[in-house]
């Protein structure tokens, strides 16, 4: 099994955990918020038990330590961390057919910010 934690900003927000919530108090009322929270708990499921090795279409590789979930439309950007565990990063919905540049940048400047701040 491995470990999984969500990224915090220096204000202590955290854009994959909120949206998990936003979705989870939404579901009761909007099938499309129960659908994609189900699916995204279950990706994350699986992450959590498999790792990476579950491969396309899954979940894709996507160069520098970044790696890419991807439960319906949503993207969930994630790295290593430490032995034994990942790090959920940033989200997005896709709108497009290759994975936009910003949206790897930002990714990766919370994996620094991380690393800043926790020493890693």
């Amino acid at each position: 099994m491995y470990n999984i934690i969500f990224y915090e900003g220096k204000d202590g927000s955290s854009g994959v955990a909120d949206l998990l919530k936003e979705l989870r108090e939404k579901a009761d009322t909007s099938k499309d918020a129960k659908i994609n929270f189900c699916k995204i708990v279950a990706y994350l499921d699986l992450l959590s038990e498999r790792g990476t090795a579950m491969g396309e279409p899954v979940l894709k590789y996507l160069g520098d330590g970044i790696w890419e979930l991807r439960p319906l439309r949503n993207r969930i950007l994630f790295a290593s961390y430490q032995e034994d565990g990942f790090i959920i990063l940033h989200h997005f919905i896709k709108k497009t057919q290759k994975t936009p540049a910003r949206e790897i940048r930002r990714a990766k400047a919370n994996l620094r910010d991380f690393e800043k701040r926790n020493g890693g």
